[in-house]
């Protein structure tokens, strides 16, 4: 164990007391690793605290840290892997991107997958390091690892809602056009979620592949897709 880790384990252990496994709660997440009953609200306090007071750690020693995390035993251990890097500075950022395809070795399910994989930092790392992302992107959207096959989902959700950029629409459909014959829930939302984040920048475009390719989407990704653009909200509202 990084002795980092073992600094942010400590104070998770404070909040969180023992690390418990719970049936329901797992089957949720979408995995089997214990859990320390921390709120999300504290795990952020505890990430951004810990960034505070190692302002100066290079990229260097922030990616060992991370892949201790997420190396840890708990889901909440490699929870905080992916906020860390959400509240990272943008010199701790500066890492080769091919560092997330080891670290998805170790995670399971959409909480731990998302966590890491969506923020502040693809937003800025993905645009920034584009030609790196796009050999990573394309080899997670081929893994037998269906974990990473969402990955390369989700890692383009939080770039397509901060900017109109159009290389992140052409990957998001080409990933979609690969994935979206698959039935398993985990990747059906993700493909949902990145045409509903494609959609925020590119409406029209959007609405067209929708439309013409409907056949041979999920059909929680066409409706959830077309009701976005058309109300701004997913699902429509019930009628009372």
């Amino acid at each position: 164990m990084n002795p980092h880790h073992g600094e942010l384990l400590k104070d998770i252990r404070k909040k969180g007391g023992k690390p418990v496994h719970d049936p329901f709660l797992q089957n949720y997440l979408g995995n089997p690793h214990p859990i320390y009953k921390v709120k999300s609200a504290d795990l952020r306090k505890i990430a951004r605290s810990w960034i505070a007071g190692h302002r100066d750690m290079p990229a260097g020693k922030f990616v060992h840290v991370i892949q201790s995390l997420v190396q840890g035993k708990s889901c909440t251990e490699k929870l905080m892997a992916g906020l860390l890097l959400d509240t990272s500075r943008k010199s701790q950022r500066e890492f080769d991107p091919a560092w997330l395809d080891r670290w998805l070795n170790h995670l399971v399910g959409w909480v731990e997958v998302d966590t890491l994989c969506t923020g502040r930092y693809p937003e800025t790392e993905v645009p920034r390091q584009w030609g790196k992302f796009t050999r990573i992107l394309n080899r997670l959207a081929k893994s037998d690892n269906i974990n990473k096959r969402r990955a390369s989902l989700v890692l383009l959700c939080s770039p397509l809602r901060k900017a109109a950029d159009p290389r992140l629409l052409g990957q998001a459909l080409k990933t979609v056009r690969r994935l979206s014959p698959e039935k398993d829930v985990l990747i059906t939302k993700a493909v949902s979620w990145v045409l509903r984040s494609a959609a925020v920048h590119h409406p029209g475009e959007v609405r067209k592949y929708v439309t013409l390719n409907r056949e041979d989407l999920p059909s929680i990704a066409v409706r959830e897709t077309l009701t976005k653009i058309s109300t701004g909200k997913k699902t429509k509202r019930k009628k009372t």
